[in-house]
């Protein structure tokens, strides 16, 4: 089996895929600091004595956390993101090479991609189509050039019109 040694392969894609899966991560990750930051705010006005202390630790220990939870989180979703895109951009690469050969007039063969890659359903698709779109002759079928042709339905229909 093939294997891609580019893990970035439509970097464009894959890039805005991961900066909005990052984005979505840190975001909860920094509301997840505003509510513990407002917890311990509350706590703090509740305790008779002690409060203030509470209350400057708390601003050291929220800001040590989010740094430490934003330095592990962001680089982890980076390397999953581009990991998880992978699957799905080297496809959609693959399968849009394929049709910019065949436009230059490059051969019509079946595209072809990874066992375990996303989009074999749009790939087997699009074979299907280039089937119908290569010429008859190259695929061993009686060619015509008559265009004008109807379907052999269409035919048997009108036949059957003709008879009554």
């Amino acid at each position: 089996m093939y294997k891609r040694k580019r893990k970035l392969i439509n970097k464009p894609l894959q890039l805005k895929l991961v900066g909005i899966f990052t984005a979505i991560g840190a975001t909860c990750a920094l509301f997840q600091v505003i509510l513990i930051n407002t917890s311990l705010l509350e706590l703090a006005q509740s305790i008779p004595n002690g409060g203030e202390r509470l209350l400057e630790e708390s601003r050291v220990i929220v800001l040590k956390n989010t740094l430490w939870t934003l330095g592990v989180l962001v680089p982890l979703m980076v390397c999953v993101g581009i990991a998880a895109t992978h699957r799905v951009a080297g496809p959609a690469y693959r399968m849009t090479q394929h049709l910019k050969e065949i436009a230059a007039g490059g051969a019509v063969r079946h595209c072809k991609i990874r066992k375990h890659d996303e989009f074999s359903e749009l790939c087997d698709a699009l074979n299907a189509a280039l089937d119908q779109l290569a010429p008859a002759s190259d695929r061993g079928e009686e060619f015509s050039e008559d265009w004008t042709q109807d379907s052999p339905a269409a035919a048997e229909e009108e036949r059957k019109d003709k008879a009554a």
